[in-house]
């Protein structure tokens, strides 16, 4: 989406919108994703948060809106379960024992409860896709970093309404965003689905100048980069601990352009899965502006 996300030390802030889904974290373009995703500055939601602050097409595709998830079964839960003493542990209390292996899993990832699988599952909707990255980048690898990412802010969205500040951090590597704070301040971040996740995205092939530009130096090879963009009508509803509501849409037909970076991770609970490295929205960044520019005019 198209909201500001989290800001992530040595890197700049990424806004999808006000989501929580852009973040920085140690970055290294995968040219192939054979399992993950990964994104500038930092950013929250999809959804804008509340105010305070030329190559040519390799190929097009479409991903169908599906309710498949690449998330293993066994690693989430009928329902959402508290895991026990993990709050506590999460803010310095005792570790944790005689936890289930499912248990041990989501903890591992700073969550203090093993989500339902039904709300994890990604439902996003179709996705246009185009390779410009001449050959740098599978077909297959452009479509597995899409399936990843729809996967990352079914998380992020989980997170961000269930009071998992943590679990939200460490999926953005430990950077943050606007998202991160606020929730763990009590407050609850609800986006529609079109403000959640991307409608359009295309893999780009980036120099090593760009790729140290938009990591803010942490990386310095050549790789990819994915430009995106969701699509309004949408919207993203901040509810703070005090019940002040903060609502921010996105207009019919508008689009929030944002450029990512992101890396792939592997553990227990999820299998490999997509951490962001950078990410960010247009008007954030030099670079990344000519990135969305250069793919806006491949139409």
């Amino acid at each position: 989406m198209g909201i500001p996300l989290p800001t992530v030390p040595g890197s700049s802030s990424l806004p999808r919108l006000a989501r929580s889904r852009r973040w920085l974290a140690t970055l290294t373009l995968l040219a192939s994703l054979a399992a993950g995703c990964g994104g500038g500055q930092a950013v929250a939601s999809r959804t804008a948060a509340p105010p305070k602050t030329s190559s040519t097409a390799h190929a097009t595709g479409t991903t169908p809106s599906s309710n498949a998830s690449a998330t293993p079964t066994s690693y989430c839960d009928a329902q959402d379960t508290t895991i026990p003493g993990a709050a506590a542990y999460l803010t310095g209390g005792p570790q944790p024992s005689n936890l289930t292996a499912v248990q041990q899993a989501w903890l591992q990832m700073q969550s203090s409860m093993v989500p339902a699988c039904s709300e994890i599952v990604p439902d996003p909707p179709a996705v246009q896709t185009k390779n410009l990255t001449n050959g740098e980048l599978s077909d297959a690898g452009l479509q597995t970093w899409v399936t990843e990412d729809e996967e990352f802010w079914s998380l992020m969205e989980w997170g961000q309404q269930h009071g998992q500040a943590a679990f939200m951090q460490y999926l953005l590597a430990g950077g943050s965003n606007n998202a991160v704070p606020f929730v763990q301040a009590g407050g609850k971040i609800v986006d529609t689905p079109a403000c959640e996740y991307l409608e359009n995205v295309d893999a780009v092939s980036v120099t090593g100048e760009q790729m140290s530009d938009l990591t803010g130096t942490r990386e310095s090879n050549p790789g990819v980069a994915y430009v995106g963009s969701s699509v309004g009508p949408c919207s993203s509803t901040w509810t703070a601990a005090s019940g002040s509501v903060s609502v921010n849409p996105v207009a019919s037909g508008d689009a929030v352009w944002e450029v990512d970076i992101t890396n792939v991770e592997s553990g227990a609970a999820l299998g490999q899965y997509l951490i962001y490295e950078a990410s960010w929205v247009q008007g954030g960044d030099a670079t990344a502006d000519a990135l969305i520019q250069q793919v806006q005019s491949t139409g």
